[in-house]
């Protein structure tokens, strides 16, 4: 029996077939093919790479571009491994996503390889390319049935080396990460507020200290893991006269991040621990800081088919220096809880929860909906609402009670 979650062979079997037999066909050394040429904006699709020399040698990003019909301008993409390569392979399977705003046929060839192309369908009503196929003689097909066209669109070569077996991985597999630098946590600019009328904003961003390509990880792969993060959360008074900050903190941090996903696409879990320091960058009196060791589980669980998920995110603590608020404690305690229901592109609904030692609590809802998707990267563009009630809006003023505080802005990542 045929494993569903195996990748069909056939479209690529025919895509080989077709340039083997094609006149017009000239000398490549690499070549693109994909099990469907339909692909949906704002979606992952999925085609394999054919090249020269053994698969498991080529790297895990490859550049690539999405080139508009008529001279429009060229989008580029970052094609990213799926699994190892087979050992020997001469392919390989990548994904990428399709951006949002390009929709109807447009061609995929790689940055470094132009002669490897590939015609895609981003929303057309027919297909792009496709050549009939013949039914051998005393085939299960055989019978006066007519053979259905097979889509193709791959780049021209004489020759193309016996494909290897595609290696069986799951339907939605563990990928590379495609790059070194990438977002850490939420990314903001609200307004809103009272006494006074406020922004508030955040950045937030982590870097991946030794590469998965470099000479430490490929040494000592657990190394892969170590991160430098750093966030920015600022409060911006808009009411008075000079528009002074009133506050920011700053978060750097040093941290060992492990994520595993459900190969049946179930969910996700993520681990992670490490040193962060937070302060405020002010001397004196109004000085605030602290540094914790932290450790922080991320759990997300599919709920339904279109994406929807529940995602808990809890992160515990323990303090090594306080002596510029030594009762923080009282008021931020020593853990918090953040939850998450919706899709990462429709509706998302999130809540971070604190409780200090002394009862006193901070809360804070986000909700936030797309406006529109890049179309270079995977970030977004959000309309984001935000409320926060409580104690700990800013390191600053830890110890004081805040009604609730509703701002209204866009987020960039969520």
């Amino acid at each position: 029996m045929k494993n569903p979650r195996s990748f069909p062979l056939r479209p690529l079997l025919l895509a080989v077939v077709f340039v083997l037999t094609t006149p017009a066909a000239v000398a490549a050394d690499w070549l693109l093919a994909a099990p469907e040429l339909r692909v949906v904006p704002g979606q992952r699709f999925e085609v394999v790479v054919i090249g020269g020399g053994r698969a498991e040698n080529w790297p895990a990003r490859l550049p690539a571009r999405i080139e508009l019909p008529g001279g429009g301008p060229r989008i580029a993409v970052e094609l990213v491994a799926i699994g190892k390569a087979e050992a020997n392979a001469r392919q390989r399977r990548y994904f990428a996503r399709w951006p949002m705003e390009v929709a109807g046929v447009a061609t995929l060839a790689l940055a470094d390889h132009p002669s490897a192309r590939l015609l895609l369908d981003g929303g057309a009503a027919t297909r792009v390319v496709s050549a009939p196929t013949e039914t051998p003689a005393g085939s299960a097909a055989a019978g006066g049935a007519n053979p259905s066209p097979a889509p193709v669109a791959v780049a021209p070569a004489t020759s193309v080396a016996p494909m290897a077996r595609v290696a069986d991985v799951s339907a939605d597999p563990t990928p590379v990460e495609p790059s070194a630098l990438g977002f850490h946590e939420p990314m903001y600019f609200l307004i809103g507020g009272k006494d006074p009328v406020s922004a508030r904003f955040q950045f937030s961003f982590r870097y991946r200290i030794f590469d998965e390509q470099g000479v430490v990880a490929e040494t000592l792969p657990v190394a892969s893991g170590v991160y430098f993060g750093f966030t920015q959360t600022s409060l911006w008074d808009l009411q008075s006269e000079s528009r002074p900050f009133r506050d920011s903190s700053f978060r750097p941090s040093l941290f060992y991040r492990w994520g595993l996903d459900d190969p049946a696409g179930r969910g996700s879990l993520a681990l992670s621990g490490g040193y962060e320091h937070e302060s405020n960058g002010r001397e004196d009196m109004p000085s605030r800081s602290i540094d914790t060791v932290f450790a922080r589980v991320e759990a997300r669980m599919r709920l339904d088919a279109s994406g929807t998920y529940l995602g808990i995110a809890p992160k515990f603590w323990t303090y090594l220096d306080r002596e510029d608020n030594p009762d923080i404690a009282r008021y931020r305690g020593h853990a918090e809880l953040g939850l998450r229901i919706g899709r990462d592109d429709a509706l998302l609904f999130s809540t971070l929860i604190r409780r200090g030692s002394a009862g006193k609590m901070g809360t804070q809802f986000d909700l936030s909906y797309p406006l529109r998707r890049s179309v270079f990267s995977g970030v977004g563009a959000f309309v984001h609402l935000q409320a926060f009630k409580g104690y700990g809006e800013t390191l600053l003023e830890y110890d004081q009670h805040k009604e609730t505080q509703y701002r209204l802005g866009i987020s960039l990542v969520r």
